[in-house]
């Protein structure tokens, strides 16, 4: 393990305490951090970032800098390796150049505890948001986010508690995992999180979210909406366990509850009193699709949704592909198609003019949105195959569409 720590430069010197390490089980008297880490944790490699002023200052009563102090009681304990230069500024290039000697002491998939008792300003925050950017690039493992707080010294005893800031590291990462999920329905980062948990309600949540980002990616939208509707519930049980581990996060379950929690139907295939709430939630759906710029799934749900709504029209289950969809689809591209009748045309035809016109408008018309379907999913494969650009003119034209078919054949809310 590796470690990387900071030495800042104090004017009058660094005062003499006894640091406790985290668990308050192990003590070590010294007035530098540093050497308090080495003895709790025994990092292989203790990197020290220097600005030029820390490295050459001498404080007040001293005749060597504290650098040369540090150096001589670490020497034979651990491998010290200075970072000179580090800069004093903030500057955009000042930022960077720090970014670069970070970047040169960390290598794939280290393990690093990160120090930040005598960061000088604003230099430990900088560092943290490169390390967690390594943390990508290099995958990078940070073991600790350490800090001895010598404000908070007991002044009877003269001992520092040392925290470890790690879980502020963690959020991080539960952030990121919660702003995925939100944005592309992509969950199984977040779920992963929770299923680190014992706690059985975690458990249940982290395969909540992983159902619904897996309906989401693969065009289920009914188990979406079955999964969707125990969202709330899950969230619920699993609160006050990650109130304690994570606490910020409570406030990230209320957005995930806020914008999946939308989609809950329990019973979505029961169509003899869902039908409609089933549409509706589907063109929800359909609708977060386009919002999140996934044309190709908005486009795939809402050629279904026009043969489910004229099989919740003729009171069918959707779910029947022969006869019930295929009836459908034939009502939809005119009713007849050479010598095939639809045995709903009769019915059909009662159909107000200008809704029976919306639909067939819509699918093979003047919008003709089966050929646009067709030319998405052969992946353009195809003469004359539309561009990216026009795909998603199209396709927002469409559900547009789709919402005024809404209106006019009053599915309401």
């Amino acid at each position: 393990m590796k470690a990387i720590s900071f030495l800042g430069y104090n004017p009058r010197g660094y005062t003499e305490t006894t640091y406790l390490n985290p668990t308050g089980e192990l003590k070590y008297q010294t007035q530098f951090f540093q050497e308090a880490l080495v003895e709790f944790y025994h990092p292989e490699v203790l990197y020290v970032l220097l600005t030029k002023t820390a490295e050459t200052g001498i404080p007040q009563g001293e005749t060597v800098s504290s650098w040369e102090t540090l150096q001589k009681r670490l020497e034979g304990r651990v491998n010290l390796q200075p970072i000179f230069n580090v800069p004093e500024g903030h500057t955009q290039a000042d930022i960077w150049n720090l970014f670069n000697l970070l970047t040169g002491c960390l290598q794939q998939k280290d393990s690093v505890l990160f120090d930040i008792t005598h960061g000088f300003r604003s230099l430990p925050v900088l560092s943290l948001i490169a390390v967690s950017f390594l943390r990508v690039v290099r995958q990078v493992k940070i073991e600790g986010l350490i800090y001895g707080a010598f404000d908070a010294k007991n002044k009877e005893t003269n001992e520092t508690p040392t925290f470890d800031l790690l879980p502020m590291v963690s959020l991080l990462d539960w952030t990121t995992a919660t702003d995925q999920f939100l944005k592309t329905g992509n969950g199984q980062e977040l779920a992963s999180l929770l299923g680190q948990s014992d706690e059985e309600a975690n458990q249940n949540l982290a395969q909540s979210i992983n159902a619904i980002s897996g309906g989401l990616q693969l065009l289920r939208p009914m188990d979406v909406m079955v999964e969707s509707a125990a969202l709330s519930i899950n969230i619920e049980k699993a609160a006050p366990s990650i109130a304690q581990s994570v606490p910020p996060f409570v406030t990230l379950l209320k957005r995930i509850e806020q914008d999946y929690g939308s989609f809950a139907l329990a019973n979505p295939t029961d169509y003899t009193t869902q039908a409609k709430k089933s549409l509706l939630q589907e063109l929800k759906i359909i609708n977060w699709y386009a919002e999140k710029g996934q044309f190709v799934q908005a486009l795939c749900l809402a050629r279904e949704w026009l043969p489910s709504l004229l099989c919740y029209h003729f009171n069918l289950d959707p779910l029947v592909n022969y006869p019930n969809r295929e009836e459908m689809e034939l009502l939809l591209a005119g009713g007849k198609i050479k010598d095939k009748e639809s045995q709903y045309l009769e019915e059909w035809n009662k159909i107000a003019k200008p809704q029976r016109k919306q639909l067939t408008n819509l699918w093979g018309g003047s919008f003709n949105f089966a050929n646009l379907r067709n030319d998405v999913l052969h992946a353009g494969f195809r003469k004359n195959p539309r561009d990216a650009k026009q795909i998603e003119q199209e396709a927002k034209q469409i559900i547009a569409e789709l919402q005024a078919i809404k209106n006019t054949w009053k599915l309401g809310e």
